[in-house]
């Protein structure tokens, strides 16, 4: 499964690396098309976004593979962002909401090595630490600065 990860210059891009000491505030879930990514987005919830979209929102990417099951996040989309569980990564609380997901989170319950209570505790950082370079499609093998 290809992952891509982002980040921008907005505030909360800034205190979410901060707070994660990460490179990266946001990842998502390349579909299988390479046309649109799977993410958990703040005030929308879980959704499909074309992947022009998405980096045209962030200044550097990168694309990685993890193992994954995509079918996992395509049965979420819809599904209602995890307010609590951002302030949980914030805070170090590690609340959540049940059945509501962040961009990590998601991207972490479609990782068959993550136990699926764990889920809520990954941030970027974590998921591009388990992740590897891409082997597939050689034009996303690196990161890209806009």
């Amino acid at each position: 499964m290809i992952i891509v990860f982002g980040c921008n210059r907005t505030w909360i891009s800034r205190v979410i690396r901060w707070r994660t000491g990460s490179k990266w505030s946001h990842v998502g879930i390349l579909e299988s098309d390479e046309e649109n990514v799977i993410e958990a987005k703040g005030g929308y919830g879980v959704l499909k976004t074309p992947l022009v979209d998405f980096t045209q929102r962030y200044h550097t990417i990168e694309y990685r593979q993890i193992d994954g099951d995509i079918e996992r996040a395509r049965r979420l989309i819809g599904k209602p962002f995890d307010n609590e569980g951002i302030k949980g990564v914030f805070f170090r609380s590690f609340k959540h909401c049940p059945d509501s997901w962040f961009c990590s989170e998601l991207v972490a319950y479609c990782a068959p090595f993550i136990p699926d209570e764990y889920c809520q505790y990954q941030t970027p950082e974590t998921l591009f630490r388990l992740s590897k370079p891409c082997s597939q499609s050689p034009e996303k093998t690196s990161a890209v600065t806009i």
